[in-house]
């Protein structure tokens, strides 16, 4: 077996998962964004570090927000819907990548695309019934590789079973909020 394949090192991918399958210590890893509301739809989120294994990293990235003209923004980025589309796209990817890289298949081309429709009733609070979010939202993988399509169906499964984002999809995820108010 090659040790690259799809730009991804199958031997450090290895080691890493035998790491943290043998040592409790290096099992977690915690992701932080702070966002800033910049006025009207805008927003601006920066993502400043992320914790794995216990030691914390730098990292130096923003993400703008915006919303479309027709839904009172000035269209100067992606709105939320698609950003939380987009994120679950890239992880998808990568599990395709990683996991085909694992089992020895060369991917050629991968293509993600995401689509949901949301009912602005619950968004707008016009009906307490109506849910604010999606109720389905549609993934086609279009995926180009030479492996038989048993073992494609195989390699698919295992990123549906093992996508972090493709989980926060479609399992209920415990939210914590907590308001801090400022008072002058």
């Amino acid at each position: 077996m090659t040790t690259n394949l799809n730009g991804i090192d199958v031997v450090a991918l290895q080691q890493f998962a035998q790491g943290v399958a043998e040592d409790a210590n290096k099992r977690h890893a915690s992701f932080n964004v702070n966002t800033q509301w910049k006025g009207q739809t805008r927003s601006v989120a920066k993502v400043s570090r992320y914790s794995l294994a216990g030691e914390t990293y730098s990292r130096d990235f923003e993400i703008v927000a915006d919303e479309p003209i027709e839904l009172l923004g000035q269209d100067s980025a992606p709105n939320p819907q698609e950003l939380l589309m987009a994120a679950l796209n890239a992880c998808m990817a990568v599990g395709y990548a990683a996991n085909a890289a694992m089992m020895g298949i060369k991917i050629h081309s991968l293509e993600i695309e995401t689509d949901g429709t949301l009912d602005l009733r619950g968004f707008l609070g016009i009906d307490e019934s109506v849910n604010p979010g999606y109720d389905q939202v549609r993934v086609v993988i279009r995926l180009h590789t030479d492996a038989p399509r048993e073992r494609v169906e195989e390699l698919h499964e295992n990123v549906i079973k093992t996508s972090v984002n493709y989980a926060n999809f479609s399992k209920t995820i415990r939210m914590v909020p907590t308001l801090e108010v400022r008072e002058d």
